[in-house]
């Protein structure tokens, strides 16, 4: 792929950092990243995440080198270990979660991931296992330890889109021209031509707990834009943290969680010529005291922090919340 994968970027974030920051935010206990011989640069990345690093000594073993690493640096008193690879960017924490929350029911079993039927990673695998993958021979992998028990796997089905991943060049380099983000071609990933643009909508705890979705969604759709999915939730803690993460190092991220997690939200995803401008002109400023007359925050929102409604700021933005609440298959096509 022209540059050590691991390493290669997404919306300016590497595959790495991607899939550490998901398993940070899930309910998973300390990280190893697993590096070849030579990799500085990864070595240097890990240390900047503040989460240890370990050798695949022996690279002439291939994947069995990898994962007795990774056993060898799993804590002495780990019930299990789950492998995750760096080129499955898209997971998220509630994916990661699942097959920790699987392994809590059988914590002496091995817990794998499905993608439409078919078997895949991440897997975690109970301690009584781990000798076995200690003893796997020369390009072995963990998949040779679960087919010789198959009958204490558990299989988890996971979201294909989120779980791909990305092997080919051209998996980075056919990116979507409306969301700036890796994509695979076809029509299987959903989005519009060019000309148009989608854009995420939160409609936030306080304008639901007053009654005012029905409201906003009005104001919505009188403006043009055309709502192609739709759906309330609750937020758990774990999911605000990842959905604002970028905000984490900021004074008012604690309280910004505490109020997204308060009550129920109703999210959307929005398209429509220029949509991602469009529906920030109408929520209007971030601060509902300097918003205009008739936007949403100067009809619905009680301060800076309360602000009714949400939309992301641009289209690589866009592309990363879109995916954090809606699969492809929940953005419906409308003439």
């Amino acid at each position: 792929m022209g540059a050590p994968k691991h390493l290669l970027e997404i919306d300016g974030v590497s595959m790495l950092e991607r899939v550490v920051r998901a398993l940070r935010d899930s309910r998973a206990g300390r990280i190893t990243v697993v590096l070849r011989i030579g990799d500085d640069p990864g070595r240097v990345l890990a240390e900047a995440l503040g989460v240890p690093w370990a050798l695949a000594a022996e690279p002439q073993r291939g994947r069995a080198a990898s994962v007795r690493a990774g056993v060898e640096a799993a804590e002495g008193g780990a019930a299990g270990l789950l492998f995750a690879l760096a080129d499955q960017p898209y997971l998220l924490p509630s994916d990661f979660d699942s097959l920790i929350d699987a392994f809590a029911s059988d914590p002496r079993g091995i817990v794998r991931a499905t993608y439409a039927g078919e078997p895949g990673s991440p897997v975690l695998f109970a301690r009584r296992f781990f000798a076995e993958l200690l003893s796997l021979e020369p390009g072995q992998g963990g998949r040779v330890v679960a087919a010789r028990h198959s009958e204490s796997v558990r299989n988890v089905p996971l979201d294909p889109h989120r779980g791909r991943d990305l092997d080919r060049p051209e998996d980075l380099s056919d990116r979507s021209p409306t969301t700036g983000s890796a994509a695979c071609s076809g029509s299987r990933d959903g989005y519009s031509p060019p000309s148009m643009e989608r854009t995420l909508a939160i409609i936030k705890p306080d304008a639901v707990r007053a009654s005012q979705t029905g409201a906003i969604l009005e104001a919505i759709e009188a403006s043009g834009l055309r709502l192609i999915a739709l759906r309330m939730l609750r937020l758990s803690r774990r999911e605000a943290e990842g959905f604002y993460t970028v905000h984490r190092a900021k004074p008012f991220f604690d309280s910004l969680v505490d109020f997204m997690t308060s009550g129920p939200v109703v999210v959307g995803c929005l398209e429509g010529e220029g949509a991602i401008a469009a529906y920030r002109e109408l929520m209007g400023a971030t601060d509902p005291a300097q918003a205009a007359e008739g936007t949403l925050r100067k009809r619905f929102a009680t301060n800076i922090e309360q602000n009714a409604c949400h939309g992301s700021d641009a289209p690589e933005t866009a592309a990363v919340e879109i995916r954090y609440f809606f699969r492809d298959l929940d953005l419906v096509e409308r003439d």
